[in-house]
């Protein structure tokens, strides 16, 4: 039924094709999450009870779905988040996804565990673009990265200071498979001594959006 993208009508439909075309470890990998997925699920609920609540009769002649997220005006309140590896899944990867929020007016969002660089990326688009920064290695290599994605125009940092350990994927237990970025992922112990004093220190010399994630606790960013 699901042969091509043109034979998908929503989320679900994407999800079936991507299960039908993919190996099953690399689907699984992407389509999983850690331990026994509740945090997922209670994630996908969550979205599910989002409503979208029309203004009717407010006298619309042109549609305008553009917004601002961290000073960058886009075209659509939607935009593609940073999401590692994506060669897994396409040859093109972060190039394929950067060149179409280009197309669409979008944000552009590229890991450090992307399979394209950060200059790649902004040789290729101009669209705005967030670079996500997993903490690790050690302070050098924390501020050298930020560093090189404001040299690359950047529009925003992303740091991401939940990942003192890699979670427990059963589903890539399940299927033997093990990624390349965590066979290599030595240098995280430098996020478990991370702080707001290193948050301090990365804000005096990068003036650009900081995005913290993932905080849990409301009274945390009263530090921020």
């Amino acid at each position: 039924m699901f042969g091509s993208v043109h034979n998908c009508n929503n989320v679900k439909d994407f999800r079936e094709l991507a299960k039908k075309k993919l190996p099953s470890p690399i689907f699984h990998y992407i389509d999983g999450a850690a331990d026994d997925e509740i945090t997922y699920k209670r994630n996908t609920d969550a979205f599910d009870t989002c409503d979208l609540v029309p203004n009717v009769l407010s006298g619309v002649d042109e549609i305008d779905m553009s917004t601002t997220v961290m000073g960058q005006k886009i075209d659509m309140p939607l935009y593609c988040a940073p999401t590692a590896l994506q060669r897994l899944f396409h040859y093109e990867g972060e190039i394929g996804v950067a060149k179409a929020a280009e197309k669409f007016g979008t944000m552009f969002g590229i890991s450090s565990l992307g399979t394209a660089s950060i200059e790649e990326i902004s040789n290729l688009v101009s669209t705005p673009k967030l670079f996500q920064l997993y903490v690790r290695g050690n302070q050098n290599w924390v501020d050298d990265q930020i560093k090189n994605a404001i040299d690359c125009n950047y529009a925003g940092i992303c740091l991401t200071v939940d990942l003192d350990a890699y979670g427990r994927r059963e589903r890539d237990l399940a299927k033997r498979y093990r990624t390349t970025s965590r066979q290599s992922a030595s240098g995280f112990e430098h996020q478990m001594r991370f702080s707001w004093k290193d948050i301090d220190r990365i804000k005096t010399y990068c003036h650009l959006p900081i995005i913290i994630n993932i905080v849990l606790k409301k009274k945390i960013l009263i530090n921020f």
